[in-house]
C-alpha cells in the first residue's frame, strides 16, 4: 500500500509550509493526481486522516483530490486518446505512442490555511 507513504509525504510537506506561514489550522488540502500512478484515492484519503488526526495542525483537514486522465498523444497522425491499461496504442493509425500528454501528475495544487489573524474591513 504506497498510498500510506503517500500520504505521509504530503502531510510532512504540508506541515512544513503551514508553519512557514504561521498557520494555526489547516483546513483543506487540494491535490491532482494522475490516472496513471494508480493510487487508490480512498486508501489516500483514509491514509490521509489518520496521519492527520496525530498533528493538531492538521487535525481535521479536508483532503480534495481532482483525478487527471491519463492521454497520450500520438506521433503520427496527431491525435489525442486516452491510454488504457498502460498501451499507449493510438486508435486511429496504430501507432505506438511514448508522448504522454498527461496522467502522471502527483501534485499539491492548494492548501487553505488559518491564520488566526482577523483582519477588520
Amino acid at each position: 500500500m504506497h498510498e500510506l507513504s503517500i500520504a505521509q509525504s504530503i502531510v510532512e510537506t504540508v506541515e512544513a509550509r503551514a508553519n512557514e506561514y504561521q498557520a494555526t489550522k489547516v483546513k483543506s488540502v487540494h491535490l491532482r493526481i494522475g490516472e496513471a500512478n494508480c493510487i487508490v484515492t480512498d486508501s489516500l484519503t483514509f491514509c490521509f486522516e489518520m496521519l492527520t488526526s496525530l498533528e493538531p495542525l492538521l487535525s481535521g483537514a479536508q483532503l480534495l483530490i481532482d483525478t487527471v486522465p491519463h492521454r497520450a498523444k500520438c506521433d503520427r497522425c496527431d491525435s489525442e486518446f486516452p491510454v488504457q491499461n498502460f498501451i499507449a496504442q493510438c486508435p486511429t493509425c496504430d501507432e505506438w505512442s511514448h508522448h504522454i500528454v498527461s496522467g502522471t501528475e502527483l501534485q499539491i495544487l492548494e492548501m487553505e490555511i488559518d491564520t488566526g489573524i482577523c483582519v477588520a474591513t
